[in-house]
């Protein structure tokens, strides 16, 4: 059994300040990390952790290096990572001194995949492999439509 997660992977920009800002206002932050995520990326993560055969889809801008790497580092499968012009997915993350925070999500590559991309990853999988998905990459219903059609109509499998 293979598991191809197809998702999101991003650059997180993460920093703490005294409260969550409010329209209009302007304040410093305390600090500043940042990280590398993605829901997609991050359940690949852990599913690889416990075990699991994990390929890992979708699409990098530019400036997707250093996640490619971490991706290879933690085990992944990244023969099905397309690389793209632009920018890579990444969050602005506010997290204030009660841990509340504020999420703004750049799709960036995350929703740049393209169908000819989806059709050649889905090919080299079949049945008894699973399918992972998050809601922050484009063209969900191809690849939920592609993917059925390929398991149920007679394709691969």
């Amino acid at each position: 059994m293979k598991v191809l997660d197809f998702g999101s992977l991003n650059y997180d920009y993460v920093y703490q300040v005294d409260h969550i800002l409010v329209g209009g206002e302007t304040s410093a932050a305390l600090s500043m990390e940042t990280h590398i995520g993605g829901k997609g990326l991050n359940q690949a993560i852990a599913l690889k952790k416990a075990g699991v055969n994990v390929f890992m889809a979708g699409s990098l801008g530019t400036d997707g290096v250093s996640i490619r790497e971490l991706c290879r580092k933690e085990g992944l499968n990244t023969d099905y990572l397309a690389s793209i012009e632009g920018k890579s997915g990444h969050t602005i993350i506010q997290v204030d001194k009660d841990a509340q925070n504020c999420i703004m999500l750049y799709g960036g590559s995350n929703r740049k995949q393209e169908k000819s991309q989806i059709d050649r990853t889905l090919e080299d999988f079949g049945i008894g492999d699973i399918l992972l998905l998050q809601n922050e990459i484009n063209h969900l219903n191809y690849i939920i439509d592609k993917a059925s059609e390929m398991l149920f109509e007679g394709g691969v499998g």
